[in-house]
């Protein structure tokens, strides 16, 4: 099927046993430092919804099964995607608007084949509720995040993708990500955290941004991008990546 075709089709449903996990809204507030403890904990890795912190940012956690999909495919799309606006607008058609990467990463992503991971950085614009936002993802290493290499193989996780999130490009730095690939008998399971505005000094810009309906938007948004990748990627990567 043609980038174009993928685009035009129906966007998955939020499952409803997401809807009401949003709306119940009971997880843990596992901090940032004590991340490890998602890849030890399948009652967290488990866990749906959003949390205000202590320190007033937010913690938002979101699931996805991927069947079919294998840690190789994933890697693969991190590299391949920002390579081309449209390969990111399929992944959330009419949510996701442009990607590009930093210079000093053209080598990598010139490659004819994935050449294997390297840190690197992409500046994708994409909308969370009703805002649109430029902003840039420095992808690292598990274990730069750190994540335990060790405990990731003891509990059948073989990638995590993850990075700190900027605004405007990088001039603000505001949220730490982690997607964590778990594997299971036909695929992956994603675990998704958000440590939103973790990383946001600003008093007037963590007001105004870490709030509820923010921290909800996010949560949404992850469900129906990770759900449609799920659904595209397995065509994309058998037509592409040759």
């Amino acid at each position: 099927m043609k980038i174009s075709e993928l685009m035009a089709k129906s966007l998955p449903q939020m499952p409803s046993e997401i809807s009401d996990a949003l709306r119940k809204n009971k997880i843990t507030g596992t901090s940032f430092e004590s991340k490890n403890d998602i890849l030890l904990n399948s009652d967290l890795q488990a866990e749906v919804g959003y949390t205000k912190m202590d320190d007033g940012s937010y913690l938002v956690s979101m699931t996805c099964p991927m069947p079919n999909i294998t840690p190789e495919i994933i890697e693969w799309w991190f590299w391949w995607h920002p390579q081309a606006d449209e390969r990111y607008q399929v992944w959330f058609p009419n949510e996701h608007y442009g990607i590009s990467y930093h210079k000093k990463n053209r080598d990598y992503f010139s490659q004819d084949n994935y050449p294997g991971f390297r840190n690197n950085t992409h500046f994708p614009i994409e909308r969370i509720g009703k805002i649109k936002m430029p902003l840039r993802i420095d992808f690292v290493v598990p274990e730069e995040f750190g994540f335990s290499r060790d405990i990731m193989n003891e509990n059948n996780i073989p990638l995590i993708v993850c990075g700190h999130v900027g605004a405007i490009r990088g001039f603000v730095y505001h949220t730490e990500m982690a997607h964590i690939f778990k594997k299971t008998d036909n695929g992956l399971l994603l675990i998704s955290r958000f440590w939103l505005g973790k990383t946001l000094k600003n008093p007037i810009l963590r007001k105004l941004i870490l709030t509820d309906k923010t921290a909800k938007g996010m949560a949404e948004h992850c469900c129906i991008e990770y759900r449609n990748l799920a659904e595209i990627l397995p065509i994309l990567y058998s037509q592409e990546k040759d």
